[in-house]
């Protein structure tokens, strides 16, 4: 076999190489997103495939957008916050009652953000807080019987689970499998999702819904 053949064959087998490694890597970040049977059962759907921001939007109403901000990326499986006071991320479409799920972890210890429920379309107020010592706050809006729970969530690199269900005007909250509050009191009856850029960097994934008729 000549030299450059023997290059040309290489060459071949690493491209060979690179679209099957993209592809599994493609693969891992939708499996890891995708919804267990319990929740399939449930009812619920995915509000992020792993791969792009389908289903979601900045300031404008663009979903999912051309342009990204530079603070607001998707990379293996996450959707990943490097910090920066805005552009927000809101749900492509508002919802009334729901029930949703979703993992987030800090990558420092001094972390700051939010998740909004009910929101305007520019997602900026019904915020269960999310900043280090005051998760689980209401925060930009009305809520009786909510308290912050820090005490609830494992520390920065570990990841937390929140969860949150809104029907008419109670809101419950679970950090992590425990109870955190029940709140009373939120308007409006509808609004859009989202997810707060506050300075810090985080990452979330498996974010699913389950709207309640």
């Amino acid at each position: 076999m000549s030299r450059s053949l023997a290059r040309r064959l290489m060459l071949l087998a690493g491209l060979v190489s690179v679209g099957v490694f993209t592809s599994v890597r493609a693969d891992d970040a939708a499996d890891l997103n995708a919804l267990s049977k319990a929740d399939k059962d449930a009812g619920f759907v995915s509000m992020f495939n792993g791969k792009d921001f389908t289903g979601w939007r900045f300031e404008g109403k663009e979903s999912p957008p051309k342009e990204l901000p530079d603070n607001w990326s998707v990379s293996d499986g996450l959707i990943k916050l490097s910090g920066g006071g805005k552009p927000n991320l809101g749900s492509a479409k508002a919802y009334a009652d729901f029930e949703m799920k979703f993992e987030w972890r800090a990558v420092k210890d001094k972390y700051n953000s939010g998740f909004f429920i009910r929101s305007g379309e520019k997602v900026g107020a019904n915020q269960l807080n999310l900043a280090k010592g005051s998760e689980g706050a209401f925060i930009g809006g009305k809520l009786t019987g909510s308290m912050p729970v820090p005490k609830l969530q494992k520390p920065a690199g570990e990841w937390n689970e929140w969860r949150v269900l809104v029907v008419g005007e109670k809101v419950t909250f679970w950090c992590n499998g425990e109870l955190a509050w029940e709140g009373t009191g939120i308007q409006p009856k509808e609004g859009y999702i989202g997810l707060q850029a506050e300075g810090a960097a985080l990452e979330f994934r498996k974010l699913r819904i389950r709207e309640v008729k």
